[in-house]
């Protein structure tokens, strides 16, 4: 009985703090980023004590480091000092593998893009890339943009893709599939709220980080895209330093998808799928129509269209009867990746045999 109870008031507890965590990542409009950290901390704290009471001093003593890095680089950047304060994090966090998390992404993975347009118009294949070199005045921040640095946003789901831009009319929006075709390492920073590893306590703070809403959506500065940005900028300073061991992007959680307001609520750990999000900055060299050449070499993506267009062709096909759990797989968002797969088929597997006068593989 005194077990029971035990474990009753154990869990309690965890739930209590993984409800303050969330509150703490969600904006709060009044706390600023560094009480939002100090909260952070001190949360975080709360579940280790709850989750692994054994945890070793060693890795205490990583996590109180990690925090104060973390405080000294964004006050740094507060007095002017972005240089200085992107090299003293890539020192002390960037290269230090108890912090960073990497990500293998197979070979062949389905990530998305969409383009919001006010018309039904339907951008070029090469518009569904990332903003051209040439036109990177056109580029503002992001969590992980920087002024005048071209990156390419990709989803592991329309859905995500459409909640990324503000539930726009999807009707008219223009959605590429985008297949890498070779394995693609990238630094992951997307924390798990269902799931806590041991194994990966140092990791997950600079994932909560990362992940902090933000309170002034339409200023033109984000206190809590300074860390992001910088992880940015020292993945490009990684990649600039070691040529055998490279980064070609980030692996993100969708803050407003699946912390805030979920359409598809998250219900088993397969659905996670479809809440991830993918920043791959654009290496130089470039073509001649300013896209980076690397990022070409490592995906294959489809000519865009429109599920208002989709509609129109398919308005006389059977739907199939409504699922009881998965209501995503009847969902708009999955009917249009199903048919981005058929056009990246067509687009980039099919060419014409003019000597045998047919398609061939």
């Amino acid at each position: 009985m005194l077990l029971g109870n035990q474990n009753m008031k154990r869990n309690n507890s965890l739930k209590r703090a993984k409800t303050l965590l969330k509150e703490t990542i969600l904006p709060t409009g009044s706390l600023s980023f560094l009480d939002r950290v100090d909260n952070l901390e001190k949360i975080y704290r709360d579940i280790i004590a709850i989750k692994n009471p054994n945890v070793p001093r060693e890795s205490l003593a990583s996590l109180e480091s990690f925090w104060t890095v973390i405080k000294h680089c964004y006050n740094l950047h507060q007095e002017g000092l972005s240089a200085e304060a992107t090299l003293f994090f890539y020192e002390k966090i960037f290269c230090n593998e108890d912090y960073i998390e990497k990500y293998e992404l197979e070979p062949q993975s389905r990530l998305y893009r969409i383009r919001k347009t006010e018309v039904s118009g339907l951008f070029s294949k090469e518009e569904m890339f990332h903003i051209p070199f040439d036109k990177r005045h056109l580029i503002t921040n992001g969590r992980y943009s920087i002024n005048g640095i071209p990156s390419l946003y990709l989803c592991e789901s329309t859905y995500i893709c459409w909640e990324e831009l503000g539930n726009p009319n999807f009707d008219t929006c223009n959605v590429s599939m985008f297949v890498n075709e070779q394995m693609v390492s990238v630094i992951n920073v997307a924390p798990i709220m269902k799931a806590f590893d041991k194994d990966k306590i140092l990791k997950y703070p600079l994932a909560y980080i990362c992940s902090l809403g933000t309170n002034h959506p339409e200023g033109p500065f984000k206190e809590e895209y300074v860390i992001p940005q910088m992880l940015m900028q020292c993945l490009l300073i990684h990649n600039k330093r070691n040529t055998k061991t490279s980064y070609v992007g980030i692996r993100y959680l969708s803050n407003k998808a699946y912390v805030q307001r979920p359409l598809f609520p998250l219900n088993e750990k397969k659905d996670l799928k479809r809440y991830f999000n993918y920043a791959f900055p654009a290496y130089g060299p470039y073509d001649n129509d300013g896209l980076s050449k690397k990022l070409k070499s490592i995906f294959s993506w489809s000519s865009p269209d429109t599920y208002g267009r989709y509609r129109l062709r398919t308005a006389n096909m059977s739907v199939e009867e409504r699922p009881t759990t998965d209501t995503y797989s009847v969902s708009a968002f999955s009917q249009i990746e199903n048919w981005c797969n058929v056009q990246w088929t067509h687009d980039n597997m099919l060419s014409y045999n003019s000597w045998e006068g047919a398609l061939s593989l």
